[in-house]
């Protein structure tokens, strides 16, 4: 305060035609400040005297700028119904001017939310939620393309230094060679001098490998330090990506809050499962050593723990992986845990009937090279995948696709249980990603 002050004072020393301008921008500068310090009353002095002082200057529609201050005061106060006209006429501004602050944006947006909530207009609460949280996950997109491009340009730089040090060591060669017909020379010219020669070119050749393995051990020390950059980027990249995916299930999870029809519910549901079954894939890539593979019996169990918690049957139903210890590509991993997750989803809504003990198996073998083998059983009510009466049929559709996407053939049994199972030759089809019906455009 006592900075705003003194300029303030120093606002007196200026030409009198822009005195008048800059006080009220300093006042309002000061409001900011009482607000920071949670001084609301003295906050929303400072902006209404300054937003009027404007107002009779320039005119009501060149001051819209204003009014964000004021309903932020409002809204801080618990005012919202006094808060949502003023933030909704500055919102306008911004957009009118074509203005982009995306803080300022989310900040409004959250603002005038959290004030049609208050007021148990939900529906309008919902609307500008969204928006806000849409330019947060902007800037967050802007962040991670941003490490991205830094990631391309290290990458490009260190190729170019590999080239150079290839055609020094290229030159280093060549001078090798040129002395050594040198000396060859000497020695046919004069034995005696082509000792001596013979002798300093040795000499010289020790000191040039010593110079060649100092300069070595320099460019792989910083080879290391360059892998270790660009690995630690990697797992930058992979944690946002994880934040991210965790943004949109919390919208999803929001949406479902707010919203009476069950069947819309579920669907909600299981969109936030398949996001959960992605962000774990994410979250073991930046917490694990390997950046470019899953290692897929952990995953599934912590798949299949995430999906007990959620339906609340942690108790009445276990989730066991009868399988090896394998890695997989994070191409091949991402829609075998999609397949996964609404196998699990179905058998937890539709195998077992209430207080029934359940068991879910999963096992997944590598039966060649370019092969896989899936299996998902439950001993419960014996009911096929596709043959759900209840919900949209996306599952269904889903895990057909992802089947043809890995080049897969699934098989159902209902004898004992559901016995769902899948052979895949994913790793050749990811040979050819024009194939991939999930990344056509």
């Amino acid at each position: 305060m006592t900075i705003i002050n003194r300029v303030m004072e120093l606002i007196l020393k200026l030409p009198e035609d822009v005195r008048e301008t800059e006080t009220l921008n300093a006042i309002a500068w000061r409001g900011k400040a009482h607000r920071s310090l949670g001084k609301y009353d003295k906050a929303l002095a400072d902006f209404e005297f300054s937003w009027k002082g404007m107002k009779a200057k320039y005119g009501e529609e060149k001051t819209d700028g204003w009014k964000g201050d004021i309903g932020s005061i409002y809204f801080l106060q618990g005012k919202y119904e006094a808060a949502i006209p003023y933030i909704k006429d500055y919102l306008k501004h911004l957009e009118d001017k074509k203005i982009y602050n995306p803080d300022d944006l989310k900040k409004h947006h959250l603002w005038l939310a959290e004030s049609y909530k208050a007021l148990n207009k939900i529906d309008s609460a919902y609307v500008y939620f969204e928006k806000g949280k849409a330019v947060e996950i902007n800037i967050l997109k802007q962040d991670v393309e941003a490490l991205r491009k830094e990631l391309r340009i290290k990458y490009e730089t260190e190729q170019k230094d590999q080239t150079i040090q290839s055609q020094s060591s290229q030159i280093q060669q060549q001078q090798q060679i040129q002395w050594l017909s040198y000396g060859v020379g000497g020695l046919l010219t004069l034995l005696l001098g082509g000792l001596f020669f013979t002798y300093r070119n040795n000499s010289a050749k020790n000191v040039q490998l010593q110079t060649l393995n100092k300069d070595l051990k320099t460019t792989n020390t910083k080879l290391d330090q360059r892998n270790a950059q660009n690995e630690l980027l990697l797992k930058e990249i992979h944690h946002r990506v994880k934040n991210n995916l965790e943004i949109v299930s919390s919208l999803l999870e929001l949406q479902s809050a707010q919203v009476g029809d069950e069947n819309t519910q579920n669907i909600m549901q299981a969109n936030q499962s398949r996001i959960q079954s992605m962000s774990i894939i994410h979250q073991k890539l930046y917490q694990g050593e390997n950046l470019a593979s899953i290692e897929m019996k952990t995953y599934f169990e912590q798949l299949g723990e995430s999906l007990l918690d959620t339906f609340d049957a942690s108790e009445q139903v276990t989730v066991e992986c009868n399988m090896p210890e394998i890695e997989l590509d994070i191409d091949i991993a991402i829609p075998i845990g999609l397949i996964i997750n609404e196998l699990i989803t179905n058998s937890l809504k539709y195998a077992f009937s209430d207080n029934e003990k359940g068991i879910i198996t999963i096992q997944l073998n590598r039966t060649s090279a370019n092969e896989l083998y899936l299996q998902v059983a439950d001993n419960g009510i014996s009911k096929p995948f596709a043959l759900s009466t209840k919900g949209t049929g996306f599952g269904t559709q889903l895990v057909q696709l992802l089947t043809r996407q890995l080049n897969g053939v699934m098989q159902v049994s209902s004898k004992e249980g559901m016995v769902t199972t899948f052979v895949f030759k994913a790793f050749s089809i990811y040979q050819n990603q024009s194939n991939n019906p999930l990344v056509q455009p």
